[in-house]
Parts: structure tokens; C-alpha cells; sequence
């Protein structure tokens, strides 16, 4: 698979994950997204937009 299809994939999966209002994350996702958010809300962190971090992740900047 190539990194182009492995995102394909991943926007998949987690499209038809985040519909659902009774999806449970597990315990560390919650821990990360707390800490990202604690990051950001100390401006030692600042959130980009998915296609751009997309873009930079498979080398297309």
C-alpha cells in the first residue's frame, strides 16, 4: 500500500468512526486529546488544517 492509499484509508476509517455518537475512545486517545488541547490553550501549540498536515506528512510541501 502507499502512503497516498494508507491516508485514503485512514480518512475512511475514521470518517465512518467519528459519525457515531455512541463510539467510545479508548482511554489514551482521550489522555492526547486533553494534553493537545492543554497545549494549544498555553499557545505552546497551534492546531493546522488536516490537508495541510496531510500534505506535509506525505512529503507533498
Amino acid at each position: 500500500m502507499t502512503t497516498e492509499e494508507k491516508f485514503k484509508t485512514l480518512d475512511y476509517i475514521w470518517s465512518s468512526i467519528s459519525v457515531s455518537d455512541d463510539v467510545k475512545f479508548p482511554v489514551w486517545h482521550e489522555r492526547e486529546l486533553k494534553a493537545t488541547e492543554e497545549r494549544v490553550a498555553a499557545g505552546l501549540e497551534r492546531p493546522i488544517p488536516w490537508k495541510t498536515a496531510r500534505a506535509f506528512l506525505t512529503g507533498a510541501v
